[in-house]
């Protein structure tokens, strides 16, 4: 019994020393963050503060946004992966373009990199962010609606001369794909969308009525995994901007 103690009382030494040496290490390397990181992986949970769109890609895109400003002769197009995967300055056949979309942004990744676009002061700026609100975060309309307008309340202050459009979010196809996102949650982001255009003096395009089938899914024409588009999608999606960007 005296033996089952003492090696219970060496176990629970042990394990305070080295969570304390855990601890030290991680407040010297990176505070908090690192240490909840760290537990985060043990216990998989994840952390309260991660946001979907913090990925190594995300800094690796903005980091080439900062080594590639552009200018106020320029226009912007900022989104997600469905931006970041067009080739818009051959669609467009505009060479002063610039793609300032990443694969898996959200509302709250535009937020976080608002500077980019503000120092640049493009002429143009057009916006279609919010799908991976809905697919990554599970966000409420509302909520991606309040980053909207925080977005939007920005430029509007700090580039009041860029020409601002709003592009309705585009429907999926999860009759065919298993895709985890509503069109009616689509809809009525894009309905408020269109509201918040109104009360901002911004143009809004509706790019959802353009991919839409009559069952409200996205066109099997236009996709091959139900949310992002082929090329003729991407096409179509020039096709109707191209009034607008020249």
């Amino acid at each position: 019994m005296i033996k089952e103690k003492s090696a219970l009382t060496v176990f629970f030494v042990f394990v305070i020393v080295f969570l304390g040496m855990v601890l030290t290490f991680g407040f010297n390397i990176t505070g908090v963050p690192f240490i909840i990181r760290k537990i985060s992986k043990i216990t998989l949970i994840t952390p309260f503060y991660d946001k979907s769109y913090q990925t190594p890609y995300y800094q690796k895109k903005v980091q080439a946004f900062h080594q590639n400003p552009g200018t106020n002769q320029d226009i912007f197009l900022v989104g997600d992966s469905l931006t970041d995967q067009g080739n818009w300055k051959q669609l467009l056949n505009q060479t002063n373009l610039k793609n300032r979309g990443i694969s898996g942004d959200t509302t709250a990744g535009v937020l976080n990199r608002m500077d980019d676009i503000i120092n640049a002061q493009p002429q143009k700026i057009f916006i279609m962010i919010g799908i991976n609100d809905l697919w990554n975060e599970n966000r409420t309309v509302d909520e991606i609606i309040s980053n909207y307008k925080e977005i939007l309340t920005t430029l509007q202050n700090e580039t009041p001369q860029s020409t601002i459009y709003l592009q309705s979010l585009l429907p999926i196809n999860n009759r065919d794909y298993p895709i985890k996102i509503d069109n009616q949650d689509i809809m009525e982001v894009n309905q408020k969308l269109q509201i918040l255009a109104t009360e901002f003096n911004y143009k809004y395009l509706d790019i959802y009525s353009y991919f839409v089938d009559e069952s409200n899914q996205l066109k099997m024409t236009y996709t091959d995994d139900g949310v992002h588009l082929t090329p003729d999608g991407y096409q179509k999606w020039a096709n109707a901007i191209a009034e607008w960007v020249k």
